[in-house]
């Protein structure tokens, strides 16, 4: 079992953020999207699932088309902090 401390986007912990109810708490969004994989296919949890919070897990999948990657989602978040503007 893999336990990650921090989601990948945001950096959030959610157990230092909200105590012993949120210890080992995360949501996963899979890397290339389940319908893609067709079939049958086992995951790879280091390299098809991230870590994210949901609010970023949301904001990934709330682009029309394909999803953001984390990466473009990260830049979103620190182009926020810098200039206070998503665009």
């Amino acid at each position: 079992m893999i336990y990650f401390r921090n989601t990948t986007a945001c950096g959030l912990n959610f157990e230092q953020t909200y105590g012993e109810i949120g210890r080992n708490f995360i949501e996963v969004h899979h890397v290339k999207p389940i319908s893609e994989k067709g079939g049958s296919y086992e995951i790879d949890p280091r390299g098809d699932l991230v870590p994210l919070c949901p609010n970023c897990h949301r904001m990934v999948h709330h682009t029309k088309g394909a999803p953001l990657t984390v990466e473009e989602l990260r830049l979103r978040l620190k182009n926020v902090a810098n200039q206070g503007s998503l665009s």
